[in-house]
């Protein structure tokens, strides 16, 4: 009986070996023949390693997942762990020379090295513990400060390492960087700043317990960097379901208003950069795309050789490189209005302790720049006027799909943007908002403070917009205007009427009536406005409107600009003639009836098939800084088939699924530049209509082909007695010409407005 209990006993162990050794994960080296087979692989749960060649890829699988993936057609072979047989090494060189895992720091001599630093620099440091790995070791944060433990007036960073057990170098450099700051604070001017003017985290390892194992995942097995919510395929962003590690970083972050971040990892060598999904091989741009390739480049270029990791400048979007979810970058910026990027430091995820020396110093220059790049874009502070307390409000930049939000407590905001020119809008529930345009340079950020002006607790009505189209030279116009009540309680007895102080613009029909306009709603114009252009009007010509209001609560005056002669396209000549359109991939463009935000027209994508494409294309010259906006729609496969929308070959938005009608808007720098847009589909399915359209394409200012005509201050078409009269008046201070009657006035060119203007003025009218 004995016997065969034993032999029961020896038959169980064996079968839940087996169980578990199919549970287990190693490498593998798996052959693909296309770029969009990496979604397939993904959608196993097999979990994606760094190395990836345009046929093979290194991934982590289990038993079962290794036969699925074989018969589903894939060449894949076992390859081996070369980081787990260092990790073995160092082990067994720790025991004999009792010190363990050499120059690398085990859980034990981290604490105590973060410890000693705490307490040799008190007064700049601050080490705690924002919670417990899965076997109870801490997960220490030091923070870096002069002020440790203050919520100060400045922005708050964080480095977070070694969430990959296995990915050691940047467990260390968090270690040397915590004690190079704190060295040469006092003696350096630049670790002194940062010091001063940072609020700085850094958290050397997020995964103990995968060091310790020397194993990728956490001690449950799970890949921390798969175990965020997602906006493709988890986007619940709540603590349920994820590990211990997860959730301190989760809770820790929402008690921080982070505004830079990296993560360091190893087993490449680049700069990864947002959205990690959703498809592998295909540049998933996030809103702020520009400012991410600026700070990637920054770590790279300061790198002494991250150009030459197979990458180019270094940098890689991470979905074009290969496509994850429940990553902790794409999470820090769509749900923490955090910037965070993965620094993969070295090609070996575990490099020998020897070359830690010479990679510190390769990684030290790189880790202070990326650090620094805090402290550039717009900077400020939003206020109640009248009590000076913070305020909650958004802050939008114009052509940017991202809020970001000041701390609650001091009300400072901090808006990373690349260099160039952009217009902010500041906007709170209960507060008039607040526009500015801002010049952004690459040195220091620029300071702009809202005071936030509270709106009376009453009716307030507010200019919303019209509808008078696009707007060309000599047109007659009208349209319909619509107001908002952002006040409160009902405007009634509402009316408006227009003028404008433009020489171009003559108003036809001032006045209108509105229906009542309940709090919070909009109410439109019961009869249209109307106005004449005049045929003298250059093209790009910005013609001021002003809106008198009144209601039986109250009036108010508002201001909205339309421009003249912007160079768009509607579709309405029912081809794509009217402008040099290009078109490329597996069927053109065309233009439809079908569907139209407005007009009877639009352009559709062509009709393509699996791993096909459509593209339409312009190239044109912007005189000035602006921005390009269309209207877009979208019928497709969710998640898989979009539209996206490219400027110079940086993709700025992209869209799935069932999108009707919605407009885009992004900035646009002065001089030349390629607008494209193309429909792609996967290897796969078709839903929907399986297309895009594009319609009311408004393009930046481009050079004006209507030149002021120099004599004619009144734009009249000719030259007389009353452009004399004109300029009389100028000359003696009656009247103060605007810009564009300057260049008219100015007859002799030589940039002011006299009497030999005058007399010059006259001889052209007597033909002198």
């Amino acid at each position: 009986m004995i016997k065969k209990l034993n032999i029961l006993c020896l038959q169980t162990f064996l079968v839940l070996g087996l169980l578990m050794s199919h549970q287990n994960k190693f490498m593998v080296e798996i052959g693909f023949n296309n770029i969009s087979d990496l979604d397939k692989l993904n959608k196993i749960g097999i979990d994606i390693d760094h190395h990836r060649t345009q046929k093979h890829v290194h991934a982590f699988v289990t038993h079962d997942q290794k036969v699925e993936i074989k018969n589903l057609g894939f060449s894949i072979s076992t390859i081996p762990n070369l980081a787990k047989q260092y990790y073995e090494e160092l082990k067994k060189l720790g025991i004999e020379q009792r010190n363990p895992m050499l120059e690398y720091h085990d859980y034990n001599e981290l604490t105590a090295f973060l410890q000693n630093i705490a307490a040799s620099y008190p007064s700049i440091t601050r080490l705690e513990s924002i919670g417990q790995s899965v076997q109870g070791k801490e997960l220490w944060v030091m923070q870096i400060s002069d002020n440790p433990g203050i919520n100060e007036i400045e922005p708050e960073f964080k480095y977070v390492a070694n969430m990959h057990g296995d990915e050691t170098p940047g467990r260390e450099f968090s270690l040397y960087l915590i004690e190079w700051l704190c060295e040469n604070y006092g003696s350096s001017d630049r670790a002194t700043f940062l010091v001063n003017n940072t609020d700085i985290y850094i958290m050397p390892t997020m995964n103990p317990d995968g060091f310790e194992l020397g194993q990728r995942y956490n001690a449950n097995n799970i890949d921390l960097n798969r175990d965020f919510p997602d906006q493709f395929y988890d986007p619940s962003n709540t603590l349920s379901g994820r590990q211990p590690e997860t959730r301190a970083v989760m809770e820790w972050s929402w008690s921080h208003n982070f505004v830079l971040s990296a993560n360091m990892h190893s087993g490449a060598l680049v700069v990864n950069y947002p959205y990690d999904g959703p498809n592998s091989g295909s540049y998933s741009a996030c809103p702020d795309d520009d400012m991410f390739v600026h700070i990637s480049t920054a770590y790279s270029d300061a790198h002494p050789n991250m150009e030459q990791g197979g990458f180019n400048n270094g940098i890689t979007n991470g979905s074009q490189w290969y496509a994850i979810d429940g990553g902790m970058q794409d999470w820090n910026y769509v749900w923490e209005q955090d910037f965070d990027v993965t620094l993969e430091q070295s090609q070996t995820k575990w490099p020998n302790s020897n070359q830690l020396s010479s990679l510190w110093n390769q990684h030290r220059e790189p880790l202070l720049v990326y650090l620094e790049q805090i402290h550039t874009g717009l900077k400020g502070l939003v206020l109640d006027s009248s009590t000076g307390q913070a305020v909650n409000a958004d802050i939008k930049v114009n052509g940017i799909d991202k809020i970001i939000n000041p701390d609650l407590q001091h009300g400072d905001y901090y808006r990373l943007l690349s260099p160039g020119t952009y217009t902010v809008t500041a906007e709170a529930y209960g507060y008039f908002s607040q526009t500015v345009t801002v010049n952004i340079d690459d040195l220091n950020a620029s300071v702009h403070d809202f005071n936030m002006e509270p709106i009376p607790q009453e009716p307030y009505l507010d200019f919303v917009s019209q509808d008078a189209g696009l707007i060309n030279s000599g047109d007659q116009a009208s349209m319909f205007i619509t107001l908002s009540n952002i006040g409160i309680g009902t405007a009634t007895g509402v009316s408006a009427q227009l003028s404008s102080s433009s020489p171009f613009v003559s108003v036809t029909n001032s006045y209108s009536s509105f229906p009542n306009i309940s709090q919070n709603s909009q109410g439109t114009s019961n009869n249209p406005f109307a106005f004449s252009v005049s045929p003298s009007c250059p093209s790009n010509t910005l013609i001021n409107f002003n809106l008198a209001i009144s209601s039986n609560q109250g009036s108010w005056e508002q201001n909205f600009g339309i421009a003249v002669g912007l160079e768009a396209e509607d579709f309405e000549t029912a081809g794509l003639s009217s402008l040099d359109w290009s078109m490329s991939g597996s069927s053109d463009w065309f233009v439809t009836e079908n569907e139209a935000y407005e007009g009877s027209y639009s352009a559709r994508s062509g009709n393509i098939s699996d791993n096909q494409q459509s593209v339409i294309s312009i190239t044109m010259e912007a005189s000035n800084s602006g921005s390009i906006s269309f209207y877009k729609k979208v019928s497709s496969e969710e998640s898989y088939d979009y539209l996206r929308f490219f400027i110079d070959n940086t993709e700025k938005g992209s869209w799935a699924g069932e999108i009707d009608w919605s407009q885009e808007s992004y900035q646009v720098q002065e001089g030349e530049h390629t607008y494209r847009w193309e429909f792609d589909k996967d290897g796969s399915v078709s839903e929907g209509s399986d297309c895009g359209w594009i319609d009311s394409v408004v393009f930046p200012p481009t050079e004006s082909d209507s030149p002021v005509v120099v004599g004619d201050l009144n734009f009249d078409g000719t030259i007389n007695i009353l452009d004399v009269v004109i300029s009389i008046n100028f000359v003696l201070g009656v009247d103060y010409p605007s810009d564009i009657e300057t260049l008219a006035s100015d007859i002799n060119g030589d940039g002011t407005i006299n009497v030999l203007d005058i007399v010059l003025l006259v001889n052209i009218i007597l033909g002198a």
